[in-house]
């Protein structure tokens, strides 16, 4: 898809938000999902994911902060104002919410930097569509000039008095006075009392969604795991992937693998050490894939026979999983009879 820049918006001195316009073609998607774009720099095509900012039925659109070190950001930045035209594939991702979560009576978002993105389109979400949920969001920034969606949060606030509650845990500011503004950073002990102070329901009835620094989903993580929270309660999307796991034991020897891609149907040789995406993509089989860190889901597919192992795991869910869903760009087969189905 090619869109066309339609407006860009200042959020903070480090964050933009790009609205696109599609040329007046249809473009559905869920809260929480993200675009990839592709673009030009220094030569060389870079492909990167972002999460959709904006709530599904306008215009799409994407928030970007600067990051020390980011090829596509900094060059977002330094000339978003100057592109006219963005080459767009997606909408992609299952960092959305569930039918079951339409009816909890009450979802926690816990973000942290640019990690409000996807949570700020399923608080909007759930606030309109789910009238009977309350939502409690707790924002780690640096200070309070860098809260993205800062003006568009205290709207929502003042829209939904009694059903959202937003709290900023501001680590380098130097005086906070403002309602619900925290001097420090978060902790376990931090995060789970502001919880327990929002939250009337039973802790582990609640849904959680958490995006944000890898540090601060982790520490996330183990807070709600201590809390008995059940995994398929706990949504995760990771802007970047761990550190790689040298816990898993990798197969030592070449195995087949059997890949059906949509009508294609193909027999592998994976290399031992070798994930499947890689085998595919040497015998030029063009597999979508984007992150190769087990974080983005694009690599998506069905495993229908034998068993594989996935180093990382950063987009499926539990159930997904019990399904037979695996992520390629991280899956060794173990046996050789996997076959595995793309874009069923």
């Amino acid at each position: 898809m090619i869109w066309q820049t339609a407006q860009v918006i200042q959020q903070t001195a480090n964050t933009i938000t790009i609205i696109f316009d599609t040329q007046g073609e249809p473009f559905s998607y869920k809260p929480g999902q993200f675009i990839q774009l592709t673009l030009t720099i220094n030569g060389a095509p870079v492909t990167r994911s972002y999460s959709l900012s904006v709530v599904p039925g306008g215009h799409p659109a994407i928030t970007v902060k600067r990051v020390p070190g980011g090829v596509m950001s900094n060059y977002i930045l330094d000339h978003a104002r100057q592109i006219r035209q963005w080459q767009v594939a997606g909408p992609h991702g299952t960092f959305t919410p569930t039918a079951v979560t339409y009816q909890a009576r009450h979802v926690v978002l816990l973000a942290g930097g640019s990690g409000i993105t996807p949570l700020y389109t399923i608080a909007c979400s759930l606030l309109a569509e789910a009238p009977d949920t309350r939502i409690t969001i707790i924002y780690a920034s640096r200070s309070t000039d860098e809260i993205i969606f800062s003006k568009e949060l205290d709207a929502l606030q003042a829209s939904y008095p009694q059903r959202l509650h937003v709290f900023h845990a501001l680590s380098a500011a130097t005086g906070v006075s403002a309602p619900g503004h925290l001097k420090g950073r978060l902790s376990k002990l931090v995060t789970r009392k502001l919880i327990q102070q929002a939250v009337t329901n039973p802790l582990d009835q609640v849904h959680y969604f958490i995006c944000g620094p890898e540090g601060l989903m982790t520490m996330h993580q183990e807070m709600l795991t201590a809390l008995q929270v059940a995994p398929d309660h706990i949504f995760m999307e990771w802007f970047t992937p761990g550190a790689t796991s040298n816990d898993i034991v990798l197969p030592h020897e070449t195995q087949e693998v059997l890949l059906h891609f949509f009508e294609q149907t193909n027999l592998l040789d994976v290399d031992a050490g070798q994930t499947i995406l890689q085998a595919a993509l040497d015998d030029r089989i063009p597999l979508p894939y984007s992150c190769r860190g087990g974080t983005c889901g694009i690599c998506l597919a069905k495993l229908t026979s034998g068993q594989v192992t996935m180093r990382q795991n950063y987009a499926l869910r539990p159930s997904d999983i019990a399904d037979g869903m695996i992520l390629l760009c991280q899956s060794y087969p173990l046996t050789a009879d996997v076959t595995v189905v793309v874009g069923e």
